[in-house]
């Protein structure tokens, strides 16, 4: 929706300015699309080759993308991007599935 002022004129004067476009905002918020905002949190993981496995297995169930995946003489390190309220139960997991080999850490 746009309201334009076609106008230079003080015809509608102050209060007839901000009812039209206090009401064009208001009819914007009333019809826009309502999406639920989700902190984020962007994490590295490292882990043995031998995990590699594990930590794929475990993004899909904790809503986490994988941005990167580096790969080293000791193993491997992903970037992952996930909802930051999942992060602690997938340290958790990954603690357990891969016997406290998998670090997560800050990017």
């Amino acid at each position: 929706m746009v309201v334009t002022r076609w106008y230079g004129g003080i015809k509608l004067g102050a209060g007839g300015l901000v009812r039209a476009y206090g009401g064009a905002a208001a009819e914007c918020l009333r019809t826009a699309e309502r999406r639920e905002v989700v902190e984020m949190a962007e994490v590295e993981v490292e882990c043995p080759f031998a995990d590699i496995a594990a930590v794929h297995g475990a993004l899909p169930a904790f809503g986490a993308e994988k941005l990167g995946e580096d790969f080293g003489t000791d193993g491997v390190r992903f970037t992952l991007r996930l909802p930051a309220a999942r992060l602690p139960a997938l340290a958790v997991h990954l603690r357990d599935a891969t016997r406290d080999r998998a670090r997560v850490g800050e990017p």
